[in-house]
């Protein structure tokens, strides 16, 4: 791992810097605390709103240069297929031992290492009727099970919590908002715009975005896969965005793969019920 550069700053120079640093990292670290506050996807995405509007971290990047759009959702299509495509009910049908192994391996390996998906048994409310007359006589069957929770009683038995039948349309399209725009954004300007560049030196808007530093790159891919449960896919989403800002030198790119993404991951969800995705 190279040296961390540092040039001597004038005190107009650290001071920039030093509002440069804040902008960047208290949204991220305030959006992280409203996470774990707020159960609600509503007060989350108008604070992030707020968050972006207070610290404007984009004023240490150039504007979005258009020619790099194709590529951006090209980048952010591939990661949705890394991130759904071994868990998908085909390959899971036509491949279980992949699943298992990719389970096992690379989804949650630090709270959960060599483990598949928890499997959650649906509430016999929520079960087909031939399924609850069989049970109500005494038969085993095979009851329904699911990787995440459901609700457990009331009207909604047997969904998601997230599920739009339970929180309303507008509410699913607010996360979806806050999922595609809120997190690429905060996310994308402190992994790649400030961590990859601040570890290689200060003040860290001078350091080239262009330069492919590749320890740097895998330790701050690695960081970001710590805050999602399918590691291995994170791992390669962070290596592919990083890969593609350094390659455009455009932080917008990599906001737009990252939204891409979240976006289609969010339609994958919707479309076939896969919300432990969500």
């Amino acid at each position: 791992m190279s040296e961390r550069q540092h040039e001597e700053m004038s005190p107009e120079e650290e001071r920039e810097n030093n509002k440069a640093i804040i902008a960047h990292v208290l949204p991220f670290a305030i959006w992280l605390t409203m996470m774990v506050w707020f159960d609600g996807y509503n007060a989350r995405t108008i604070g992030g709103l707020v968050l972006l509007a207070v610290f404007r971290p984009w004023r240490w990047y150039p504007k979005l240069n258009w020619k790099n759009i194709p590529a951006a959702i090209g980048v952010g299509l591939f990661i949705f297929i890394v991130w759904v495509g071994v868990e998908t009910p085909i390959v899971q049908k036509k491949a279980p031992a992949v699943t298992e192994w990719y389970d096992r391996l690379l989804v949650d390996p630090f709270m959960k290492p060599f483990k598949t998906r928890e499997l959650f048994e649906i509430p016999l409310a929520a079960e087909t009727p031939e399924i609850q007359e069989a049970v109500s006589m005494g038969i085993e069957v095979e009851r329904t099970r699911l990787p995440y929770e459901v609700i457990e009683e009331g009207e909604h038995v047997g969904l998601h919590e997230y599920d739009p039948k339970v929180t309303g349309w507008m509410v699913f399209w607010i996360h979806m908002f806050g999922s595609t725009v809120m997190i690429a954004i905060i996310e994308e300007f402190f992994y790649r715009g400030f961590l990859y560049r601040w570890m290689q030196g200060s003040p860290f808007f001078k350091i080239d975005a262009g330069n492919l530093n590749w320890p740097m790159l895998l330790l701050i891919s690695l960081f970001f896969s710590v805050s999602h449960y399918e590691v291995g896919a994170a791992i390669i989403c962070g290596i592919s965005y990083g890969l593609l800002y350094i390659k455009t030198r455009d932080i917008w790119a990599a906001i737009i793969a990252h939204g891409t993404t979240n976006f289609v991951l969010g339609l994958y969800v919707l479309k076939y019920g896969q919300y432990h995705f969500w």
